[in-house]
């Protein structure tokens, strides 16, 4: 179960300019996009632990303020004295709403959205779910943009319930041929006794689009437990 509950942490992405964090972005209605991205813990302490995350995703607009992606989840975990393990951790689904249009004309300066997503976690013991549900909100300036989250992720189980909170925020400035660049704090922090998985990390990243396609990162430097946390995200379009 301490297995179970470490790895999902990290499942979340979507359109962004940021790295850990999630963006008001949608696809377009009818639109279908591949997403991933891969990411990096790498932890403070007495065995050094190191996880790896992949994870991948088909998404698909359902219309301009709504849309599914249906993601799954592969892991590499190793620490000292002990041997790397590779695993498939999950399969689900996630929803986010965007509450205001997509259209550039009509849209706000501030957009609100919400994400709520589900994955069945198959390593470990049977029947552990992982709901989570994210309040987004985004701030549109002339060339800046900043982000704000906080979520709450749980690994439900027969013999556990766990819950941890995400959160961050970010800014991210346009500067020439579609590249942003900027900085972001994130954090993921457990609801219950048990600290030994917090973290907190703060850094630079970057985003790119190119046609149908778009990458974005940030290195997230280790402030709190966490040595420090890359991450690399990246979708192309159809």
């Amino acid at each position: 179960m301490v297995m179970v509950v470490a790895v999902p942490a990290t499942a979340h992405a979507g359109r962004t300019f940021y790295g850990w964090l999630q963006d008001t972005q949608v696809m377009p209605e009818r639109g279908a996009e591949i997403q991933t991205f891969i990411s990096e813990e790498n932890y403070q302490g007495p065995a050094n632990n190191r996880d790896t995350t992949w994870w991948l995703a088909p998404a698909i607009g359902i219309n301009d303020q709504l849309e599914l992606e249906l993601p799954v989840q592969f892991a590499w975990d190793r620490a000292d004295g002990s041997p790397p393990r590779s695993n498939f951790v999950s399969y689900g689904a996630q929803l986010k709403y965007r509450f205001v249009t997509s259209d550039p004309v009509d849209a706000p300066d501030f957009v609100p959205a919400v994400r709520f997503s589900i994955d069945r976690i198959v390593i470990g013991p049977r029947d552990v779910w992982a709901p989570e549900v994210d309040l987004i909100g985004t701030y549109q300036s002339g060339i800046v943009h900043s982000a704000i989250n906080a979520g709450v992720l749980g690994i439900v189980g027969p013999n556990a319930q766990n819950f941890e909170v995400h959160t961050g925020a970010g800014v991210s400035i346009e500067t020439i041929s579609d590249i942003r660049v900027g900085a972001e704090i994130f954090a993921e922090l457990a609801l219950q006794s048990d600290s030994s998985g917090d973290w907190v990390a703060i850094g630079p990243n970057i985003s790119w689009s190119h046609g149908r396609s778009w990458l974005s990162a940030s290195y997230g430097i280790g402030i709190y437990q966490i040595r420090d946390a890359p991450k690399l995200n990246w979708g192309i379009a159809f």
